[in-house]
């Protein structure tokens, strides 16, 4: 064997030693492949929190508006109900009733609540389970009423009229509070979201200015 051959025969051999086995080829790829699947199930993840923190945060900015509307028309109005009772209305206007089984006739459980704003139109604020909306009509009653949508996505709406008598027997409204829960709109849910949007719940209350 001439030098020239020796030479060729150990640069073969050096090239064979710093090559990758079929073996090593394939953990190389096995391993490359768990870390790509880690890092886009942590891309996934964070793409997600990220779409439903920022839908929670728009339902909230809308519900926190709405609620603030109808707390505003509370203590700026006068006339306003229900204050009695009504067991023929869907659904019916009942007594609030305790954890302890107690009735109190002081509060009245509804889904609406209706006033005279200051420029003297019939308000009625209405919750529709079947539509899952909060509804606000003006002039209501009259021939040019007008009902418009507050809030859309509404799983749950009670209105709690505290009541009281005032000097000559007549009950009129001594507090008005609100128990909302919100979840986002069809609508304005990012197909991203999935399920992982939570519903938002707001708890209001607020007296009249004018109590009589």
């Amino acid at each position: 064997m001439n030098n020239v051959q020796l030479r060729n025969s150990k640069s073969e051999i050096r090239n064979r030693v710093k090559a990758f086995s079929l073996v090593e080829m394939l953990i190389a790829l096995a391993i490359t492949a768990m870390l790509l699947t880690a890092t886009m199930v942590a891309i996934d993840v964070s793409f997600r929190a990220y779409a439903a923190a920022a839908e929670s945060a728009g339902t909230q900015t809308a519900t926190r508006l709405v609620t603030h509307r109808l707390l505003t028309l509370v203590r700026t109005s006068t006339a306003h109900g229900p204050t009695l009772p009504d067991t023929s209305s869907e659904p019916p206007v009942v007594y609030f009733v305790r954890d302890n089984g107690q009735v109190d006739p002081s509060i009245l459980v509804t889904n609406y609540i209706e006033l005279f704003d200051t420029q003297g139109r019939r308000i009625r604020i209405e919750y529709q389970e079947e539509d899952k909306q909060l509804l606000l009509t003006t002039n209501y009653g009259g021939s040019n009423a007008n009902t418009q949508p507050l809030l859309g996505g509404v799983t749950q709406c009670k209105f709690y009229a505290h009541r009281r008598q005032d000097n000559e027997g007549v009950w009129v409204l001594e507090r008005a509070s609100m128990d909302i829960t919100v979840e986002p709109d069809r609508d304005s849910t990012l197909a991203i979201e999935s399920s992982q949007t939570q519903p938002v719940r707001y708890v209001a209350s607020t007296m009249p200015r004018k109590l009589e």
